[in-house]
């Protein structure tokens, strides 16, 4: 599994966010990507924001299932 988020001094995440913007606006732990048994991708919504999946909001506590080339985005 892949942490998407805001790395702090207390929290590791594997791919910080913060570097890419306004950083304040990102939930320390924004998003999750698993591997599922069968092969399949999916990401968690673990932030307050959407995470976009090719243009298509997914709110907080919501997952969806990523296909080849979905193109992630999360917006601050």
């Amino acid at each position: 599994q892949i942490t998407l988020g805001r790395a702090t001094k207390d929290n590791q995440i594997d791919v910080d966010l913060a570097l890419e913007g306004p950083a304040w606006k990102i939930s320390r732990k924004q998003g999750v990507i698993k591997l599922k048994n069968n092969g399949d991708f999916f990401i968690a919504n673990e932030g307050r924001r959407p995470i976009y999946i090719d243009g298509r909001p997914v709110l907080g506590g919501n997952k969806w299932k990523l296909n080849n080339n979905a193109v992630v985005e999360v917006r601050a």
